[in-house]
């Protein structure tokens, strides 16, 4: 819970840069980028969560990253601020809670689309307007399959689920059997 309320204030901190300069969405590629390498890279999370390592190694290291992935220098004195508060541990947070604030800013809603099966393109435009028209907000759909749900679309949006699954349907009827 901590580490989330630390996050948010660096993630507060970046939106409210992005936002004054309009380069939010470009500081959340950015950020991405890096996040994605810092996650897939031991080596580099063990250098820059060392203490052994000096402030200025770290932020060298950093700076050298930021040149080969082409990071702005926004971006990379935000980097270089979290080694030297010793709050990189919590990239990962930081970059999911901008993601959000970024999402939010924009108008946007990222909604995960478990279905049964394959939709065709028609389908998943009528489903994507249909819950734009439920959210106010622009979707940005990520689809799942799920044989398991037999047939129907289960949709997650803001930690909000809508279950149109004929499992879960069946599941309810089940119940309700079972009640008498």
């Amino acid at each position: 819970m901590i580490n989330r309320k630390i996050a948010r204030r660096y993630a507060k901190a970046l939106i409210n840069i992005g936002k004054q300069d309009g380069n939010y969405d470009k500081y959340w590629e950015e950020l991405d980028a890096f996040t994605s390498l810092f996650q897939r890279e031991e080596e580099l999370r063990e250098v820059l969560f060392n203490p052994a390592f000096a402030i200025p190694r770290r932020q060298a290291i950093i700076k050298e990253i930021g040149k080969r992935l082409g990071l702005s220098p926004i971006v990379t004195n935000f980097l270089h601020i979290l080694v030297d508060k010793n709050r990189i541990r919590y990239l990962s947070d930081i970059t999911s809670i901008y993601q959000e604030l970024v999402d939010e800013t924009a108008g946007r809603a990222r909604v995960l689309l478990v279905t049964a099966y394959d939709l065709s393109d028609d389908k998943l435009q009528e489903l994507t307007h249909g819950l734009e028209g439920l959210v106010g907000k622009k979707v940005i759909m990520e689809v799942e399959k799920d044989p398991s749900l037999i047939g129907g679309v289960v949709a997650e949006i803001g930690g909000m689920v809508y279950d149109g699954s004929i499992k879960t349907q069946l599941e309810r009827f089940r119940e309700i059997l079972a009640k008498g």
